[in-house]
């Protein structure tokens, strides 16, 4: 998380310019192409990091510091006002829409005080007062003897604040990259992402089954610690939801399965318990819509499951649904054109090709186009409104990944040069933040693994032509 004195990032100098030009949420958002969300998330990690709590604050410090600078508008160091004492994450209601026009309003300008009435004022106050005329008088006939010099000779040295050495993702091949390893090496964790941060829950590490929780700033490339879950489970699934991640089923490190639901709060690094499933489940499908959660499928301990649930936040009670056509369990899913997608898995008979598709509005289930080859345990992303599918066990020789385009109701290879050494890796964590898709950890085998990796869709690859001194493209 962001700390007070902590140097604002590139991104973060960019959002702060805005706020001191007077932009809104919305207006940084379209002038910088990033969600209003991820502008949220910006704006408190720069309170954080200056100790203030509103724009008029961080504008008035960014004059202050230097950060920002504003024509006709001269700032000085020295008259930066002191750090407050708490400097804990805003909550959010500090960042809420309907309070965006308020936040978004200039500095006040300051209205000097009134002088006490006559005949108040101490006569050594006058004495002093033309001391201090005397003394400025001096330093104005300095600076136009000797230059502009004298007078710089004559303020204090700023502090040389040191700057963290930033890491440089590794390309691997034509979309793929290599980005900062996890902390631990982790496995069959539940993974989502809020705003610009990349969140693993529980699973298993080295340890056993944990209740850890790992967050990666993706835009920072830093790593940092999160309030513990109040459950250790592995196998178990994650979904947001009005921006809490839910942590639903799983594995306890007893190998028995757990029906518990729990909560956890970006804002506030906390958890809160939510009414548990029906039955125990582990290895299920969780999406969600932004109105629900879902769950399909599963494994129970003793048989593979085709159900389908529903928790409605408002009610705060879980609905059933109707089954899958197929029992299946550590499949993957995602969200696609309004519709829920389940893919691949396992039954009792081995790994699944097979493509399951529900439609909320009318509750109904449908058979989508089948994998070219059968993956349990992959990882699954859903972004632009297609669904991306990486590894798996029983994934076969290659080293290929899939997508697949609703549209067109087809899938395509995704070349992965990870599988040509890791052919049966599995069990990863997947979240996508922005236009990229964060594959990390799982397992190769019975090794466990601890890297992330960034696959970047083509379609979001451009290039600019360079331009000669004249202004012209150049050939």
């Amino acid at each position: 998380m962001a700390e007070l004195g902590e140097p604002l990032s590139e991104r973060e100098l960019d959002v702060l310019k805005c706020i001191v030009e007077g932009a809104s949420n919305r207006e940084v958002a379209l002038q910088l192409s990033i969600s209003p969300n991820t502008v949220k998330v910006h704006i408190r990690n720069i309170f954080t990091k200056l100790g203030v709590s509103s724009r008029t604050e961080a504008t008035t410090a960014a004059l202050q510091q230097g950060l920002v600078t504003l024509p006709g508008i001269e700032t000085t160091a020295e008259a930066a006002p002191p750090p407050l004492e708490d400097s804990s994450p805003l909550s959010g209601d500090d960042l809420a829409d309907d309070e965006e026009d308020l936040l978004a309003e200039p500095p006040l300008p300051v209205t000097p005080a009134e002088p006490p009435p006559a005949g108040t004022r101490p006569r050594w106050w006058v004495w002093v007062g033309a001391g201090l005329s005397l003394v400025f008088v001096v330093i104005i006939g300095l600076v136009l003897l000797l230059g502009s010099d004298a007078l710089s000779a004559l303020q204090p040295t700023p502090a040389v604040t040191p700057t963290a050495e930033r890491f440089v993702e590794t390309p691997l091949a034509e979309s793929w990259s290599l980005s900062r390893p996890m902390p631990q090496v982790r496995a069959n964790m539940a993974s989502a992402a809020v705003g610009l941060d990349v969140y693993q829950i529980g699973g298993e590490t080295a340890e056993g089954v944990s209740n850890s929780v790992d967050i990666y700033a993706v835009h920072e490339y830093r790593w940092r610690v999160g309030a513990p879950k109040l459950t250790a489970v592995a196998d178990a699934a994650a979904a947001v939801l009005a921006g809490e991640i839910y942590v639903i089923g799983g594995r306890l490190n007893n190998g028995q399965v757990t029906g518990v639901v729990e909560a956890y709060s970006p804002l506030n690094n906390g958890w809160r318990p939510v009414t548990p499933l029906p039955r125990p489940v582990a290895g299920g499908v969780v999406l969600s819509d932004d109105a629900f959660i879902y769950l399909f499928g599963g494994f129970d301990g003793q048989e593979y499951l085709a159900d389908s649930y529903r928790y409605d936040p408002t009610t705060q009670s879980w609905q059933s649904l109707p089954p899958l056509a197929q029992p299946r369990a550590y499949a993957g899913g995602g969200v696609a054109g309004g519709k829920l997608y389940v893919v691949g898995g396992a039954d009792a008979n081995g790994a699944l090709a097979s493509c399951a598709v529900f439609d909320p509005a009318g509750e109904v289930w449908a058979e989508c186009a089948a994998m070219q080859q059968p993956r349990r345990g992959a990882g699954v992303a859903a972004l632009l409104n297609k669904l991306y599918v990486f590894g798996g066990l029983a994934a076969g020789a290659g080293g290929q990944s899939e997508v697949y385009d609703p549209v067109q109701q087809s899938w395509t290879t995704i070349e992965t040069p990870m599988l040509a050494d890791w052919p049966a890796w599995s069990d990863m964590g997947t979240a996508n933040v922005e236009t990229r898709i964060y594959v990390l950890g799982g397992r190769q085998e019975a090794q466990l693994l601890g890297e992330t990796y960034v696959f970047t869709p083509f379609v979001y690859q451009f290039f600019i032509p360079s331009t000669s001194a004249g202004g012209e493209p150049e050939e």
